[in-house]
């Protein structure tokens, strides 16, 4: 049974028409988490180019029924070995969200004061 709990979970996601997608399968607890409560917080891998984003992961059902998001996958990971962990491939990987986003902030390292920048929707 999911806590709901919030938890730091590293993914895999693309931006396909403004949008920022993530997968999972639904049998993970990050997924279960996500059933009760979709409110996430997303960031980049760089402590040097900062993006954080808070809003909402929308539910869109299987990857396959989003098969323009699906090839952005596929366009964006073409390392040795990625094949393997997209949705086209496994077909463990059952759900695929949208994130809608409420707010962000933004900053540059090498310039954080005068880099940083904040959004609300």
């Amino acid at each position: 049974m999911p806590s709901g709990a919030p938890h730091a979970a590293p993914v895999w996601g693309v931006v396909a028409g403004g949008t920022l997608y993530l997968y999972s399968e639904r049998r993970t607890v990050k997924a279960r988490n996500l059933a009760a409560d979709p409110r996430v917080v997303v960031h980049l891998e760089s402590g040097d180019e900062v993006v954080i984003v808070r809003g909402t992961a929308e539910d869109l059902g299987l990857p396959a029924q989003v098969p323009e998001v699906v090839a952005a996958l596929a366009a964006k990971y073409t390392g040795d070995g990625d094949q393997r962990y997209l949705p086209d491939a496994d077909p463990d990987f059952d759900v695929l969200y949208a994130l809608r986003p409420q707010s962000a902030m933004t900053w540059r390292l090498a310039d954080y004061d005068g880099s940083q920048r904040r959004w609300t929707s």
